[in-house]
């Protein structure tokens, strides 16, 4: 081997040992060669030189005569004395007895002719050193001698290198060709594989033999393939790095680096170590997929460093944004309930010291909202050759909503099997539809026990009554798989009947196949009952018991019905008790609803049995004169009702004798449908109203005309308060010593075409259509304000009366006064109010306490028209009243007519009893003035007086009069 030969298997093994520190505990050993080796090329260096310089020892072998001659420098190799000379037995003798046989066959080999032979033998100096020389020569003839010409050189230290470069190869074998990692190098500039081992050949499926000498574009994936590329991923190689290569079938790998940059043959190249770590990438792939897609918090505890690694779902599932949590124990444990970490914690130390390989724990960990889920944790445990645990790996479920949906389906256990409402479960997989649960309330609701009903048919409930409406509902819901609801009769084990609102519904499984139906059963019993009388009370009056409205409008239907398939009539007669509202309010209510009693009594026993008597409402009865024979005339029926009423009713131990005012029309002729005929029938009782009341009115057509001009009346009357139209006329009141005592204000409609109206043509129209609030409000504001105007005329003492309907004493008429007394500041005694006997007998309790309260803003009261009404005298003598007003119809015949004489003279009589005034209406005659003077009537209202007029005349006459009346009560 020549020493450039030596040179370069050094430098190539002096690289491979550079490299190969990097590999690990298998590399130190390839770090001492290098050292090693360094230190050898530095000795072969200097060998180079001595070889150069050194003499070389030189022999001549005759081998005829067996002499021989060395040169002084052969004497110097073998350390023999030249003055001693040498033979051929000398020189054998030197030579190492191993290597004596080697160095006599090239003595043979060349004497038979053969190749110059070059041999390294031992020679064994006299001193007892061992030397390695190199000896050659050649066959030669002189002078007919074969002679044997030849050199040596001492090489023992050459041979020592020799040796340690053997074993550095033995030891770069083992550390690169053997090496079970995968090891190659390569060219650094052109990308070309310099040297592979064996474990790099299988890592690419090549033999090491077959892929040395090329390119990188064997092992580079195709997106590397082309030169630039190759070129920019291989400078990529880093120690650390992790690469993609490609098996020589393809598939692709995933390689984590150890680079060295090295000098290799001369060349600049990079030792690379290689581990295969593809399949721990697609385990840690695998790994992180799962912690992906799985639903629980995974975690990853380094019990040696105290790291914790938590996956994308524990960030998801409790709120936490990645950073906000240390990653570590103590970032645990701050999110631990501060009530369970102390347990958790002792638990889980327990476990880690314990030798476990499992550890699981339920604790509350805190969201980011700051509220806390309830969670199991468990981790497995990776211990150590020693049993250290090193490392916990383990997920957190959030039990939150499991544990809540548990607790609620043991309330609703608890409420299945505590609630009232019967509840079966039936299995729809088996034919029939067994039962297969029943809870508690069932067991009571029908006798029948779960022992006694599991496996049969609920069917059994119905026993025999099969033909009922609601089971059809139950069969086709049954066959179709959906909900229903149904009222059924069943029958409990010992056969008594109860009502059963039933309810089922289907029940499918997670792939919506149906498996059980779900029936609630519901005992009805007493509500089905109650719905009964409900019934009846919805088509029927409460306190008669004859049909109601609803009803009746039924009834009329089907007798129209009746009429047009039979050819014969309908009659329809609206009935209304004549002043039931006085009785009502004055007897009381009991009263009124004995009165009501006897009279529906009556009417049913007036009319035949087809025909239908219903209470239309409050004092109001219809009656249905149903398909009658053309013999029976409806004229004839009605008086049959009307006879019902003269005979005296006994209420309250008093009997009264009640009247009606009757109005009847009849079908087709009178209306083709119910509202019309109703319509009718009651136009032709509000006729018999204003014919004097207590008698029969059959429809015709001009009342309909008669409504649509009240109808005109009220629009026109809208139209007049908003348009100023009614004007107010002041009538004197005058004592019986000739001095005014006040005016009364009566309003009048100056119409617009039928010039001025007096309140007879519009006052009921008001009151009906609900203007009289607004109308009361006009003329009473309009009358007070001529206060100011008497007291300018000295006319102070006269108090101003205005009329108050029925309709305006509410709690509005004393905010108007108020409003009025206080804008004017009236004096006490300036206004009086005139009331009707009817509108404080309406509601008398009421009538005290708002009379009451006007009284105290100084207004003070009259009740007129007295006599005509009906008054009770207990409720007369509460009134805050301060005098009676005589009806003029008491008043115009007085001195013709003992009764009316009579009437007023009580009249008086009583007013002076209750301390009161009283004032006449109507008085037009001297008679008439002087009778009501010499019976003590304190004032007098008249034509004879005067006639309503306008203020301003009014006054001018009472100036002429010329005295001013003080104001009295």
């Amino acid at each position: 081997m020549s020493s450039t030969t030596v040179v370069a298997t050094a430098a190539g093994m002096a690289a491979v040992a550079v490299a190969a520190t990097t590999l690990g505990g298998r590399t130190r050993r390839l770090r001492l060669l290098l050292h090693r080796l360094a230190k050898l090329r530095a000795r072969v260096s200097r060998l180079q030189r001595v070889e150069r310089l050194a003499g070389i020892g030189e022999y001549v072998w005759n081998l005829d005569t067996g002499a021989v001659w060395w040169s002084p420098c052969s004497y110097r190799i073998f350390g023999m004395d030249p003055a001693r000379g040498i033979d051929v037995d000398r020189a054998l003798a030197a030579i190492h007895p191993e290597d004596r046989e080697l160095a006599l066959a090239s003595v043979r080999n060349l004497a038979g002719g053969g190749r110059p032979p070059e041999t390294i033998l031992r020679v064994v100096r006299p001193d007892g050193r061992v030397r390695s020389i190199v000896t050659t020569g050649e066959l030669s003839q002189e002078n007919g001698e074969r002679l044997v010409l030849g050199f040596m050189k001492d090489v023992t230290e050459l041979e020592t290198m020799r040796g340690l470069l053997r074993e550095a190869e033995r030891q770069y074998r083992a550390l690169f060709e053997d090496n079970p990692v995968p090891m190659w190098i390569f060219d650094h500039e052109r990308g070309v594989l310099l040297a592979t081992n064996r474990a790099a050949g299988r890592q690419f499926g090549y033999e090491p033999e077959a892929i040395t000498g090329r390119t990188l574009d064997c092992i580079a994936p195709e997106e590397h393939l082309q030169e630039n590329g190759r070129a920019s991923w291989a400078r990529t190689w880093r120690s650390g790095a992790v690469i993609t290569c490609r098996h020589r079938d393809g598939h692709r790998m995933r390689l984590a680096l150890s680079v060295q940059d090295t000098t290799f043959e001369e060349r600049s190249a990079r030792l690379v170590a290689a581990q295969d770590v593809t399949e721990r990438e697609r385990i840690e792939d695998r790994f992180a997929l799962i912690a992906r897609a799985t639903s629980d918090a995974v975690y990853d505890f380094d019990l040696e460093t105290g790291t914790v690694w938590w996956s994308d779902s524990f960030y998801h599932l409790f709120g936490h944004a990645r950073g906000s949590i240390e990653l570590s124990m103590a970032g645990w444990a701050a999110l631990v309930h501060p009530e369970d970490i102390e347990r958790v914690s002792a638990s889980m130390e327990n476990a880690l010291a314990g030798g476990a390989d499992e550890w699981q724990e339920t604790y509350r960990l805190m969201r980011q909202d700051g509220s806390y889920a309830e969670v199991t944790e468990r981790g497995l445990i990776a211990r150590g050759a020693k049993g250290r645990a090193l490392r916990m790996v383990g997920g957190l479920v959030d039990e939150t909503e499991r544990r809540r949906h548990e607790a609620g389906l043991r309330l609703l256990r608890r409420a299945v099997e505590s609630t009232e409402n019967g509840i079966l479960i039936c299995d729809a997989r088996v034919p029939d539809l067994p039962v297969v649960y029943a809870n508690p309330a069932f067991e009571r609701m029908t006798g029948y026990t779960l022992a006694e009903i599991r496996g049969r048919n609920c069917r059994l409930l119905q026993r025999v009554d099969r033909e009922q409406p609601g089971l059809e509902a139950i069969r086709l819901a049954l066959r179709e798989a959906h909900e229903a609801r149904t009222l059924l009769r069943n029958y409990r084990k010992d056969g008594t009947l109860f009502w059963n609102e039933m309810y089922i519904s289907p029940v499918r499984d997670e792939r919506g196949a149906l498996t059980h139906f779900v029936g609630i059963l519901n005992d009805v019993s007493e509500r089905h009952r109650f719905e009964e009388q409900l019934a009846h009370r919805a088509t029927h009056d409460e306190l008669t018991g004859l049909p109601n409205r609803v009803l009746l409008e039924d009834r009329l239907q089907q007798a129209l019905h009746l009429s047009d398939r039979y050819n014969t009539g309908t009659a329809v007669v609206f009935i209304d008790l004549d002043d039931f509202k006085l009785i009502n309010d004055t007897l009381g209510h009991d009263a009124g609803d004995t009165l009501l009693r006897e009279v529906a009594t009556r009417l049913q026993a007036a009319v035949r049995e087809t025909d239908t008597v219903s209470r239309f409402g409050g004092d109001e009865f219809v009656a249905v004169l149903s398909a009658p024979h053309r013999d029976d005339l409806p004229s004839e029926i009605v008086e049959r009702i009307q006879a019902a009423f003269p005979e005296p009713v006994v209420v309250g131990g008093v009997r009264h004798v009640v009247t009606a005012s009757i109005g009847y029309c009849c079908y087709p002729a009178d209306g083709e449908d119910t509202r019309t005929l109703l319509r009718h029938a009651d136009l032709a009782m509000y006729q018999a109203k204003l014919a004097g009341r207590n008698r029969a009115v059959e429809y015709r057509s001009e009342f309909d005309a008669n409504a649509v001009e009240r109808l005109q009346l009220v629009r026109h009357l809208r139209d007049a308060l908003d348009n100023g139209e009614f004007t107010v006329l002041f009538q004197p009141q005058f004592g019986c010593d000739g001095r005014p005592l006040g005016i009364e204000a009566l309003v009048r409609w100056q119409h617009p075409v039928r010039g001025l109206l007096a309140p007879a043509e519009f006052i009921g129209a008001c009151e009906e259509s609900g203007l009289m609030q607004q109308l009361g409000r006009q003329v009473l504001l309009e009358a007070a304000s001529h206060h100011v105007r008497l007291v300018e005329a000295g006319l102070s003492g006269l108090r101003i009366a205005v009329n108050v309907s029925a309709a305006q004493f509410t709690e509005e008429l004393y905010t108007d006064v108020e409003y009025v007394v206080r804008t004017l500041a009236l004096p006490r005694g300036a206004l009086e109010l005139e009331l009707t006997e009817s509108a404080v007998m309406q509601s008398p309790e009421h009538a005290i306490t708002l009379m009451q309260r006007l009284a105290d803003l100084g207004v003070c009261f009259s009740i007129d028209d007295f006599g005509t009404g009906y008054s009770s005298l207990a409720y007369l003598k509460r009134f805050p009243i301060d005098r009676l007003k005589i009806d003029r119809s008491f008043v115009q015949d007085l001195d013709r007519n003992a009764q009316d004489a009579a009437i007023c003279r009580s009249i008086i009589e009583l007013a002076k009893s209750l301390d009161i005034g009283t004032v006449a209406e109507g008085v037009e005659t001297v008679q008439q003035e002087r009778w009501l003077r010499d019976h003590g009537c304190v004032a007098l209202q008249g034509y004879l007086f005067g006639r309503p007029q306008r203020f301003d005349a009014l006054l001018d006459d009472l100036r002429a009069r010329g005295v001013e009346g003080p104001i009295t009560a």
